[in-house]
C-alpha cells in the first residue's frame, strides 16, 4: 500500500507538539533534553498560543482527568504562566501567559468543579492554594496599578480578571479576591486617561466583585464598602460614560430587529407609495416581533447596567453625578451623540420590559427584574426624581419601545423623563401577565409606581401624563390575579402583590386632585375605578382566600389588616359614585362619563381617606440573584 502524499499529512505547530507532549505526561526534561525548565517554559511561552487547540483540548478533559492525570501539568502551566504574566519585560511571553491562563480558567473552571477541587487542580493540594492564589491575584494587582506596563498588558489582565471571577462566580476560592483590594488598581484604570478606555471590563470587574456572597459576608466584602465611601466622582462619570455606550448599544440591537420609530409625515407619504408599489402590495410591516428574533437579546453588553444599579443602591453621591450628566455635552464631536444614561435606562428598561416573558427564559426575566429594581432606586431618589420631574430637551428625547400592541401613546418630545419611567412599569403590566408570573418584579413595579405618585403629590406636582394607560394597566393585573389564581404558578407572594397594588390605586384616588393635570384627567380615573369596581370587589374574597390564618408573621398580619382598610375605602369612593349612576338612570358608558364628571365638579371629589403624609418605607432591595446571569454574559464578552 502506497504512503499517503506528504502534502496531506497533518501538521502540526512546534506550540501543538509541545502542549501535546505534556498532556501525554512528558515533563520538560523529557521534551527538551539539555534545557533547564526555566529555559523549556520561557521557549514554549515565547511561541503564539494556538487558542483553538488549547481550548478544544482543555474542554475534552473530564473533570477526573483534570484532577488526576491531568492535575500536575494543570499546577505547573498555572503557576509558570502567573509568574510570566507578572514580568513586564518580556512583552511576548506575558502576553502568551496571560492568554494561556484566560483559556485555562475559562474552560477548566466550566467543568461544575467544587471549590476544594479548583484548589486540587491549579494549586495541585489545599495546603498550597493559599500561596499559589495570592500569587495569582497579586500578579492581576501588580499590573493593573502600574502605570508604566503597556496598556495592551494591562488590558489583557483585566479581561484575565473578568475571566476568573466570573468563572470561578461564587466558589471559595473566589475569597481570594477579597483579600487582596483591587479596588484602587481597578479605580486607576478607569480614570486613567491612557485606559479609560477599559471601563466596561473594569466596572464589570468591580460589580462582580462586590458580589461575591453579598448576602452572607457584606461586611467582609472590600468592594461593597468601597463603592459605598468613595467620593470620587471622577470614577463615577466614566462608569456613567462607559454604561451609556453600553446600554445605546443594548437598545439598538433591539430596534435593528423591528424599526419602531415612531413615523414621520415623510415616513408615512414614503411607506404609502412603497406600499403601491407591485410587489409590496399586499405586504404590511409586522408590530409584534417573533419570538425567535428575541432570543439573543438582550445582548451580553446590557451587563453593564449591574454596576450602574450597584452604585445607585450604595452610594448617594451616584445618583447627582447621573443627573449632573443629563445636560453635560458630549466630550467626543465626532461620533453620533449618545443619550444621557440615566435616559438609555429608560429606553432600554421599556425593551427589556416589554419583551421579557416573550422567550420566558430566566436571563429575560433576570434583566427584567434588574432593569425594574433600577427604576425603582431611581424613584425613590429626591436627586433625581427633581430632575425627572421637569420637561426634557426635544434633543434629549427618550425612545421607547414600541414592538408589541397595544402601542404606548406618542409622546411629546418635550415631556417630563418620569413619564418614560411610568411607561415603563405600563408596558411590564401589559406583556408579562403570564400563568408563569414572575410576581416579586410585579411587586417591584407597583412599588416604583407608588414611589411617583408619592413623589408627584408631595411636590405638588400635575403631571401631564396619560394617566389613563396605567389605571387601565394597574385594573388589568387585579383582574388577572383574581381570575387566573388556581392556575398562576409561582413561588409566593401574591398576596402581597394584591396588598400593595390596592395600596396603590388608594394612594391615587387620595391625592388624585394633586397629581393629575386637569379635571378631565381626574374624571377618568375616577370613572376608570367605577368601571372597574367589580374587578375590585373581586380582591375582598381574594384577600381573605390568600390571608389564612396559618402565618406566624405580624408584620404580615397587620399588612392584612391595613390591607383591608385600604381596599374598604377604594370600595367606599367606587359605590358612592354608583349609586350616583344608579339614581341618574345612565344607559350608556357615555352618560355615566357625564354623570360622573358632574358629581366632582359641583361636589368635589368624594373620598373617605385621611390623609396621612409619613413618608413610604423604601423598598428597593439588592439584586443578588443577578449575579449568575452577570458571570455568564461575562464570560461571554471576554470570549
Amino acid at each position: 500500500m502506497n504512503a499517503a502524499p506528504r502534502s496531506s499529512w497533518p501538521i502540526s505547530s512546534r506550540y501543538v507538539t509541545i502542549i501535546n507532549k505534556l498532556f501525554q505526561g512528558l515533563s520538560p526534561a523529557q521534551i527538551s533534553p539539555g534545557h533547564d525548565e526555566q529555559r523549556f517554559w520561557q521557549e514554549l511561552l515565547s511561541l503564539e498560543p494556538d487558542r483553538t487547540f488549547l481550548t478544544r483540548l482543555l474542554s475534552t478533559l473530564s473533570k477526573d482527568e483534570c484532577l488526576i492525570s491531568h492535575k500536575l501539568v494543570l499546577h505547573a502551566l498555572f503557576t509558570v504562566c502567573t509568574v510570566f504574566a507578572a514580568d513586564r519585560k518580556g512583552k511576548e511571553t506575558s502576553g502568551h501567559a496571560i492568554d494561556t491562563l484566560s483559556i485555562m480558567l475559562h474552560t477548566v473552571l466550566a467543568k461544575n468543579l467544587a471549590g476544594w477541587e479548583v484548589m486540587e487542580i491549579f494549586a495541585n493540594s489545599v495546603n498550597e492554594a493559599d500561596r499559589v492564589f495570592m500569587e495569582f491575584v497579586g500578579m492581576i494587582a501588580d499590573v493593573l496599578g502600574d502605570n508604566n506596563a503597556p496598556e495592551a498588558l494591562r488590558h489583557r489582565v483585566l479581561q484575565l480578571a473578568v475571566v476568573f471571577t466570573c468563572s470561578i462566580s461564587q466558589l471559595s476560592p473566589g475569597a481570594y479576591l477579597l483579600r487582596r483590594d483591587l479596588f484602587p488598581c481597578i479605580a486607576k484604570v478607569i480614570t486613567s486617561p491612557d485606559t479609560q478606555r477599559f471601563t466596561f471590563e473594569a466596572s464589570l470587574l468591580l460589580s462582580i466583585l462586590a458580589n461575591f456572597h453579598k448576602s452572607d459576608a457584606a461586611r467582609l466584602n472590600p468592594y461593597l464598602q468601597r463603592i459605598r465611601d468613595t467620593q470620587d466622582t471622577e470614577l463615577m462619570r466614566k462608569i456613567c460614560w462607559a454604561a451609556g455606550f453600553a446600554l445605546d448599544a443594548a437598545v439598538k440591537a433591539y430596534q435593528e430587529i423591528s424599526d419602531d420609530s415612531i413615523p414621520t409625515f415623510a415616513k408615512s407619504v414614503g411607506a404609502l407609495f412603497t406600499s403601491l408599489l407591485p410587489d409590496r402590495a399586499l405586504v404590511m410591516q409586522p408590530l409584534d416581533v417573533p419570538r425567535d428574533f428575541l432570543k439573543t437579546q438582550p445582548i451580553e453588553a446590557t451587563v453593564s447596567l449591574l454596576p450602574v444599579f450597584e452604585f445607585l443602591f450604595f452610594n448617594p453621591l451616584f445618583a447627582q453625578v447621573l443627573v449632573d450628566m443629563i445636560h453635560k455635552p458630549s466630550d467626543n464631536k465626532q461620533s453620533a451623540p449618545v443619550p444621557p444614561l440615566a435616559y438609555n435606562i429608560l429606553s432600554l428598561s421599556s425593551y427589556v420590559l416589554t419583551h421579557a416573558s416573550s422567550s420566558a427564559s430566566p436571563r429575560t426575566l433576570a434583566y427584567a427584574n434588574l432593569a425594574l429594581n433600577t427604576l425603582l432606586v431611581m424613584s425613590e431618589n429626591a436627586a433625581i426624581m427633581s430632575v425627572f420631574c421637569k420637561p426634557a430637551s426635544s434633543k434629549e428625547a427618550i425612545r421607547l419601545c414600541r414592538q408589541r400592541l397595544p402601542l404606548l401613546p406618542v409622546p411629546s418630545s418635550t415631556r417630563a423623563p418620569i413619564c418614560a419611567l411610568l411607561d415603563c412599569c405600563v408596558l411590564w403590566l401589559r406583556h408579562n401577565l403570564h400563568k408563569r408570573l414572575d410576581v416579586y418584579t410585579f411587586t417591584t413595579c407597583i412599588w416604583t409606581c407608588y414611589r411617583v405618585i408619592w413623589y408627584l403629590q408631595k411636590e405638588r406636582i400635575r403631571l401631564d401624563y396619560d394617566w389613563l394607560e396605567l389605571w387601565k394597566a394597574v385594573v388589568d393585573l387585579l383582574g388577572f390575579l383574581s381570575s387566573k389564581l388556581d392556575s398562576l404558578v409561582t413561588t409566593g407572594g401574591i398576596e402581597r402583590l394584591v396588598q400593595e397594588t390596592i395600596r396603590l390605586l388608594d394612594l391615587a384616588l387620595c391625592k388624585a386632585d394633586l397629581i393629575l393635570p386637569t379635571p378631565t384627567a381626574v374624571h377618568e380615573f375616577i370613572y376608570e375605578v367605577v368601571r372597574s369596581s367589580a374587578v375590585i370587589r373581586k380582591q375582598t374574597l381574594l384577600l381573605e382566600l390568600l390571608g389564612q390564618p396559618t402565618s406566624v408573621d405580624r408584620g404580615a398580619s397587620l399588612r392584612s389588616d391595613s390591607a383591608s382598610n385600604t381596599l374598604s375605602r377604594v370600595l367606599s369612593t367606587a359605590a358612592y359614585y354608583e349609586g350616583k349612576l344608579t339614581s341618574a338612570g345612565t344607559r350608556s358608558a357615555k352618560d355615566a362619563f357625564r354623570t360622573v364628571s358632574k358629581d366632582i365638579e359641583q361636589n368635589g371629589l368624594h373620598s373617605a381617606h385621611n390623609a396621612d403624609d409619613t413618608d413610604p418605607p423604601k423598598y428597593a432591595e439588592d439584586v443578588v440573584s443577578f449575579i449568575r446571569v452577570a458571570c455568564t454574559d461575562g464570560l461571554a464578552l471576554m470570549s
